[in-house]
């Protein structure tokens, strides 16, 4: 029997760290628990880098300092972090608290066979980056971001909706400054911008969010498991069948050879039948993998699948490799 990829890391002793970047609001929390959902509770720890904040909310306004200002973030004392836990360590995490704009003290963390560290300078320094075995960047249109955020803003950490756009305003120089320049060193670059379909007026459950999702991926030295995606044309040519599209191009992109692949709308399951059970067999389970709305799969939803496929794909080859931990 071939024992699952989650199984042998675990059994291997090793510690893997995925890195999520991107803007505040920009949906790498989204990504991350996608892909923590998808390979397994049990098996993924993950952390926000806001946590690391070194300076609080009214400092930070003092200053005149935004929290994309990388000296905002204790960046040492994440590296210290990221060791520590690759070594299978405990470490005492400090916790921002988005409430009152400030830090609350320390936990205890970690840690587990994958880490995901998220924020908006994993990337920044060469230290950082040796500490981070597959580098995503999350790059949504401004318009996407902006709602985002505001929904985020509004109605988790309860700011008024002028508030929410006052800071992005201000914020937008030091993203460009500071993190923005981030996705020359991911190997994964996800751009999402507004869908160019619409949902029709006719569906009669709550209308999803639709967007077009831009996977920008590194092209691979090591060879990678078979995988496909199945396109039934008798189901595309029923009226039920939804709006989508797939593209596929090659590029460059800040120097590296890359595989550009955007999806639109929304997939029925059975496209991604193979991928889904690929991804069960690699992680030893029958369970449904994607978040799905009845019998589809939106892009965000697919870009999760695609992104974990990567995920578990990087994994092997390190395991391969022989992966020592720092």
């Amino acid at each position: 029997m071939i024992k699952s990829i989650m199984y042998r890391i675990r059994k291997s002793g090793k510690v893997f760290v995925l890195g999520i970047a991107g803007d505040s609001g920009s949906g790498k929390t989204t990504l991350s628990s996608g892909i923590k959902r998808i390979l397994g509770e049990e098996m993924v720890c993950s952390f926000s880098m806001d946590d690391y904040h070194t300076l609080n909310r009214r400092q930070r306004k003092e200053l005149e300092i935004t929290p994309l200002h990388p000296l905002a973030t204790d960046l040492n004392l994440l590296a210290e972090h990221l060791e520590a836990l690759r070594r299978g360590e405990t470490v005492d995490k400090p916790v921002y608290d988005h409430s009152v704009g400030t830090s609350s003290g320390t936990v205890p963390f970690g840690p587990a066979p994958v880490i995901i560290v998220e924020g908006l300078h994993p990337f920044f320094t060469e230290q950082l980056r040796s500490l981070i075995d597959l580098k995503i960047f999350v790059d949504p249109s401004r318009s996407v971001k902006r709602l985002w955020k505001v929904r985020r803003d509004v109605g988790d950490r309860g700011y008024r909706p002028e508030q929410v756009m006052a800071e992005i305003l201000q914020r937008e120089p030091d993203y460009k400054l500071y993190v923005d320049i981030q996705k020359i060193y991911a190997e994964i670059v996800v751009k999402i911008r507004d869908t160019r379909f619409h949902p029709s007026l006719l569906d009669a459950g709550p209308k999803p969010d639709w967007y077009s999702v831009r996977l920008i991926q590194q092209m691979l030295d090591q060879p990678v498991s078979k995988v496909d995606l199945a396109i039934d044309l008798s189901k595309i040519m029923r009226s039920s069948e939804h709006d989508f599209s797939i593209e596929f191009q090659r590029d460059d992109y800040y120097g590296k050879k890359v595989g550009i692949m955007t999806v639109d709308g929304e997939i029925h399951q059975s496209m991604i039948a193979d991928l889904e059970k690929k991804l069960g067999d690699s992680l030893g389970t029958n369970a449904v993998i994607s978040d799905r709305r009845e019998q589809y799969v939106n892009a965000i939803g697919l870009a999760q699948l695609i992104l974990t496929w990567s995920c578990i794909e990087k994994l092997e080859h390190l395991l391969g490799k022989g992966r020592t931990k720092s």
